[in-house]
């Protein structure tokens, strides 16, 4: 059941945040009203742009631990098979279903609705042990019977496409707000000024 007070506590520290929010809003929109220039100013110094191209370059790397796993094919088949085995031995055989099931009622009120969900994780994770022990057991005996599979499943799909698109600056935001600097101030500090009061009045 949810705690009350913790519930409390977490409506009022967004009530907070949104009430220093507020505060923030009623300053910009100050600035925007009677000193445009200097809001421009501080817009430029904070707009200051830091391209991800870096950081997506270090990540669009593969790195290849296949030779690995087929030389230590020995001692890590018989793992994967053992870990496999106790899933299927879990889920199957050992699993208590009703303390389970109370505890996913924790997270869903209505009962069938929550033993059917119980149903489809407990098919998944023995499915997934299934092909996890028939993996397992060809990756013992036989690990060139898995390269084909491997080589498929390995294909690498770069997203240096994916963040080129993202690493752009939209400044169609910026410029509108500098040729209507006044407008857009009077509104922030409407909606500003109603956040506040609103606030103010659910905190005290």
């Amino acid at each position: 059941m949810q705690n009350p007070v913790v519930a409390d506590l977490l409506w009022r520290s967004l009530a907070i945040f949104l009430l220093i929010g507020a505060l923030m809003g009623v300053a910009t929109a100050l600035l925007l009203i009677f000193k445009p220039q200097l809001l421009q100013r501080i817009n430029r110094v904070a707009n200051h742009w830091v391209s991800t191209r870096h950081i997506s370059q270090l990540m669009d790397r593969s790195i290849r631990t296949e030779r690995w796993f087929y030389r230590h094919h020995l001692v890590m088949g018989p793992l994967v098979v053992v870990g496999a085995g106790y899933m299927l031995l879990y889920f199957g055989w050992l699993l208590d279903r009703a303390a389970a099931l109370r505890a996913l009622k924790g997270y869903i009120a209505n009962p069938p609705l929550a033993g059917a969900l119980l149903d489809v994780l407990l098919l998944f994770a023995l499915i997934g042990a299934v092909v996890a022990l028939l993996i397992g057991a060809v990756y013992w005996v036989r690990p060139s019977l898995l390269r084909g599979l491997e080589t498929q499943s390995n294909r690498w799909v770069s997203s240096r496409k994916a963040t080129k698109v993202i690493d752009v600056t939209h400044e169609q935001v910026d410029r509108f707000v500098v040729q209507h600097a006044q407008g857009v101030g009077w509104l922030l500090l409407a909606g500003s000024v109603y956040l506040l009061v609103v606030m103010f009045r659910w905190l005290l």
